[in-house]
């Protein structure tokens, strides 16, 4: 019976991935932006002061030294000092200040 447990497993997988695989496909295919397709975040730095991250899902902490922001991949950590968020919309996020590196946290 573990045996046919695993091969269920398997096959499910296998079921998953074809649908996934196919929206990269299409998007390659078609050539559309993969961030609007996939949903997946588009982050624009402009110097070391303003960032702007598309496609975001919600904050999680702001302050002056810190903003962390969720996305479809994973959490976005912007740190600096004199961090401000500076807009903000449904689909995309501004923060300006000293930006001294951002990071991707899985």
């Amino acid at each position: 019976m573990p045996q046919d447990r695993k091969k269920q497993n398997k096959r499910k997988k296998k079921e998953k991935e074809p649908g996934a695989g196919l929206k990269e496909k299409v998007t390659e295919i078609l050539e559309l932006p993969k961030e609007v397709i996939l949903d997946l975040p588009k982050i624009t730095l402009v110097g070391a002061g303003n960032l702007i991250l598309e496609n975001y899902k919600g904050i999680i902490e702001y302050s002056e030294e810190r903003v962390r922001i969720n996305t479809s991949i994973g959490i976005v950590k912007i740190t600096g000092s004199r961090l401000v968020i500076k807009e903000i919309t449904s689909e995309d996020i501004m923060v300006d200040g000293d930006i001294e590196s951002f990071e991707f946290l899985k």
